[in-house]
């Protein structure tokens, strides 16, 4: 794991709980491709890397992960499906991820390079008032 670029601004405006659903999911997922990974090739090389940066009051987080190079989708649906058992309650990371990175006014993608997966996203650094507890004002 290779976080020595994953380094927040010190004026982070985006809630803690946030930056928690964000990296939580991520790297949850990312561990998770890994070790399906490392089950299916133990000489593969397994790795997860972080970087951030900021440009004027927008904050962009990059997550990449390496897989095993399958992702599946079904017709229509946006993310990749779960393939843990208990898809009820489980597959919905990237939907967390997305839902939180859109309460900063900010976007989320993904993509797949060969056996490389890159989580995106990019939101402002700026603190809403959707939970009711804080205002930029």
């Amino acid at each position: 794991m290779d976080a020595d670029k994953l380094v927040f601004p010190q004026d982070l405006k985006i809630h803690s709980y946030d930056i928690g659903i964000i990296l939580g999911n991520a790297v949850d997922n990312a561990v998770r491709a890994c070790r399906k990974l490392k089950e299916k090739e133990p000489g593969a090389d397994a790795f997860i890397r972080f970087v951030t940066l900021q440009k004027g009051n927008l904050l962009v987080l990059k997550v990449e992960n390496s897989f095993d190079g399958k992702l599946v989708r079904k017709p229509g649906e946006e993310f990749p499906v779960t393939d843990k058992t208990d898809k009820e309650n489980h597959g919905m990371g990237l939907a967390n991820i997305k839902n939180t990175v859109e309460k900063y006014h900010g976007t989320m993608d993904y993509m797949v390079r060969g056996r490389v997966f890159i989580l995106s996203m990019m939101m402002k650094n700026e603190r809403g008032n959707e939970d009711g507890f804080w205002s930029d004002r």
